[in-house]
């Protein structure tokens, strides 16, 4: 169907209007950008938070794909952050150059009195003022879009890489053992990350898959880019991405895109400056007692993040270490340790065949309360319990309906004592239930401190007085176990801690660890 005068008059419209808007688009991007920046950097707090929940409280499989989006805000972030402010920058010098104009008009070559050679160089290379001031708007303007392009360039990526994980790890879950199966899903998740390949090698040399006329080709690979597209989200900013390739001056800046992204995903790997040369291994130093670290102590790491502003406080802080003493410097007759719950020791405690968790591992409805286990110790009690108080109750019940019939006092003093052999009955079996429960702890607790030797100056140090415990730096699970002091002398002294490590390939190993204190 043709359009109607109406329609023509109204695409004109927004055009005009689009032209108009285009010209004044600085101000709002000059807006944006500050207030995107303001926001952007005030932002690193919820990064940090969002780290440390993954740190603490997503173990397993899940906690990649928890990484993963962690990683997309993270580089994102990084994104965002540099390109708005090179923007703002960039903008504020042409605002700058068109103030410049106003006062010095064209640059005037001739009045500086330069050698011809000189002149004729400078106003080859350096060109006329209004043409420095248009370069200067053409990079801001596309600058704006271009950051937007990058980020979802990027995260279609990594979508497309979680894609790819996913199905290895649901294979791998499926039938562990069928070695068959694990081939299969191992064959296929190759070829899908081949198949993926070749739509990005399309995109990064500008459709070359789709410049291909033959038929045949040309139709199978329309519907592998249309279901790459859906998958990866790319279709929702398709319009942006065609309209950056069509003209000769973005298309450069897209060139960029590729190695921009790949070098903001390598951040800080890239180069590393060694100041000192002289300075070992921080393993080795760790493991022979030569390295004073503050976040193996929490009087040394409270006074160490001190230095930093309030704001800066919790961007700073870093991964609470396996082991975390209470104190360097120990003047008390008591101090502890705090023993963080990680990934490697949840699973040494279900290789325990000892003990058995209190829930589901991973993410659970809370709403439908599916995630709490039963105890088969605790279960028999209950049953016993319920047998035992079942039979109670159906006697009391007999002697009730006999006391209604005859109203025989001799058969109320027998209710009454029933009533009172239940109490008490109930009463015993909910103490072994609470007794069997507290030994359940106590069990966990051995079974974590079984994994964990303790030694000052080669005197082995029992950990018999350990509590669950929250740690307040970033609210670590773990245990806090006590320690006497007294028949320490004073001066420095070297704590040793060795664990049992579990590997993923299933071999146990043991992990060491040599700290100094101080006694006074």
């Amino acid at each position: 169907m043709s359009e109607t005068r109406s329609d023509k008059e109204s695409k004109s419209i927004f055009k005009e209007w689009l032209e108009k808007l285009q010209q004044e688009s600085w101000q709002l991007e000059l807006l944006i950008s500050g207030f995107a920046i303001f926001g952007i950097y005030s932002g690193r707090s919820l990064i940090t938070d969002f780290y440390f929940f993954k740190e603490n409280e997503v173990i397993g499989e899940i906690g990649v794909f928890v990484g993963l989006v962690g990683f997309i805000f993270k580089t994102g972030w990084l994104i965002f952050f540099i390109n708005l402010l090179v923007h703002v920058i960039l903008r504020g010098l042409w605002i700058g150059a068109i103030g410049l104009r106003y006062v010095s008009q064209e640059i005037d070559y001739d009045s500086l009195g330069y050698s011809e050679r000189f002149t004729s160089f400078l106003k080859e290379t350096v060109g006329t003022y209004d043409d420095f001031i248009e370069r200067l708007e053409k990079i801001c303007s596309v600058l704006f879009a271009y950051t937007f392009l990058l980020f979802l360039l990027f995260t279609s990526l990594m979508i497309f890489i979680l894609q790819t994980i996913l199905i290895v790890m649901i294979g791998a879950k499926i039938s562990p053992n069928n070695e068959i199966l694990i081939t299969l899903i191992g064959l296929f998740g190759t070829v899908y990350f081949t198949l993926g390949g070749l739509v990005f090698i399309d995109l990064i040399t500008l459709g070359g898959f789709k410049k291909i006329r033959e038929k045949h080709i040309s139709t199978l690979y329309y519907y592998l880019y249309r279901y790459y597209s859906v998958v990866t989200l790319s279709f929702l900013y398709r319009p942006l991405l065609y309209n950056f390739i069509d003209n000769a001056y973005t298309r450069k800046l897209f060139y960029l895109s590729i190695p921009y992204i790949f070098l903001m995903i390598a951040g800080n790997t890239i180069l590393e400056n060694n100041s000192n040369p002289y300075l070992p291994d921080r393993n080795a130093l760790i493991s022979t007692g030569n390295l004073l670290d503050d976040y193996y102590y929490d009087d040394l790491r409270n006074i160490m993040l001190q230095e930093y502003p309030n704001e800066e406080r919790k961007i700073n802080k870093q991964k609470l270490k396996w082991i975390s003493m209470e104190k360097f410097n120990i003047s008390e007759p008591v101090s502890s340790i705090f023993i963080k719950t990680d990934d490697y020791l949840i699973k040494l405690l279900e290789k325990d065949t000892s003990i058995s968790p209190y829930e589901k591992k991973g993410f659970s409805i809370r709403w439908f309360n599916l995630n709490g286990l039963s105890d088969k110790k605790i279960s028999d009690i209950e049953k016993l319990k319920s047998e035992e108080i079942s039979d109670l109750y159906e006697k009391r019940r007999t002697l009730n309906k006999e006391f209604k019939k005859e109203k025989n006092m001799l058969i109320q003093t027998e209710i009454d004592s029933l009533g009172l052999k239940i109490d008490q009955r109930v009463a015993f079996w909910n103490g072994e239930i609470n007794n069997e429960k507290m030994a359940k702890v106590q069990r966990v607790i051995k079974s974590y401190t079984s994994n964990l030797k303790f030694y000052i100056d080669s005197v082995s140090i029992s950990l018999d007085k350990c509590y669950f415990y929250t740690h307040p730096h970033y609210h670590e699970q773990g245990l806090k176990c006590f320690f006497n002091t007294d028949s320490i002398q004073k001066g420095i002294h070297n704590v040793k801690f060795i664990r049992n490590f579990y590997k993923n390939s299933g071999e146990i190993v043991k992990d060491s660890i040599n700290l100094p204190i101080i006694k006074h």
